[in-house]
């Protein structure tokens, strides 16, 4: 047992020798769990920094590909760069794991409206997000009317 000790000592004081030559470090062990990754990301996003979020909730999705919520947050971080195709395929994942997720199910809607395309299922999921009467349900309405203004 004491052999293996003084192994691990001596290598970690390598490392730490190897660490402190250089400008950059590796962290070798990531404490985060996938939820404090998508709450760091929530914070960068509010601070303006849509980059580093992006990074963190992909972190999260690495630790948890089934956190929902880092999903549409990083679909949300899409949309609002314009960028449509790519948020859609966020909220359709994010549908995979949770189909009930009426965040995903909204923002899914308002993609499809702002692609031009597939107004139908956009007022079918758009329903299905009022239907479950979460907290943001203006919102949802919002987008239900939205989406049938375009149909018309």
């Amino acid at each position: 047992m004491t052999v293996r000790l003084a192994t691990a000592c001596l290598a970690l004081a390598g490392a730490i020798a190897l660490v402190a030559g250089c400008s950059r470090f590796v962290i070798l062990n990531d404490p985060l769990t996938a939820a404090e990754h998508n709450d760091l990301g929530v914070a960068y996003e509010a601070g303006g920094k849509p980059e580093l979020a992006k990074r963190e909730y992909r972190a999260a999705l690495k630790r948890d590909p089934r956190l929902v919520r880092a999903r549409v947050n990083l679909g949300n971080l899409e949309a609002a760069a314009g960028r449509w195709r790519p948020a859609e395929d966020c909220y359709r994942r994010a549908l995979r794991v949770a189909p009930d997720d009426a965040d995903a199910l909204n923002n899914l809607a308002v993609a499809l409206l702002h692609q031009g395309r597939s107004l139908a299922e956009a007022e079918s999921l758009a329903t299905r997000a009022v239907a479950s009467g979460g907290e943001r349900d203006s919102v949802y309405r919002a987008t239900l009317s939205e989406v049938r203004a375009a149909r018309r």
